[in-house]
């Protein structure tokens, strides 16, 4: 089946986790399953830099998988220390990836779109 990536703007803030769900809903009639995928969420200050300014991974539990099938959602559980420490308010570009291991693995883009970063308003 081929896939389009949705096109999703999301609006975080540096003095909270950011906590935002992705839903993927298949086609009528296909179906999705992320269980056994790894997924990695990389953010640049423009699409045309080299190296991404950070990068969020399943691996490092800041993507969690929240259900695996129709429909399949992704969550982030990325603490407000790394938002600030690597993302200064700002906006910036991103894409999803899901890294599926099979042979020959595949690399699948979910969502891309703008990453913007807010000055939160209650401090710690």
């Amino acid at each position: 089946m081929a896939r389009t990536a949705a096109c999703v703007n999301l609006y975080i803030s540096d003095n909270a986790t950011m906590q935002d769900a992705l839903q993927c809903n298949p086609p009528a009639g296909a179906t999705l399953n992320f269980a056994g995928n790894t997924f990695e969420m990389a953010v640049k200050a423009s699409r045309d830099d080299v190296t991404p300014l950070v990068t969020f991974t399943s691996g490092a539990g800041q993507i969690v998988i929240i259900s695996a099938t129709n429909p399949a959602v992704i969550g982030f559980n990325v603490p407000d220390t790394t938002i600030q420490t690597d993302l200064p308010a700002a906006e910036y570009d991103y894409d999803l990836v899901m890294l599926d291991t099979s042979t020959p693995a595949i690399r699948t883009i979910l969502f891309q779109g703008k990453l913007f970063v807010r000055h939160g308003v209650t401090e710690t």
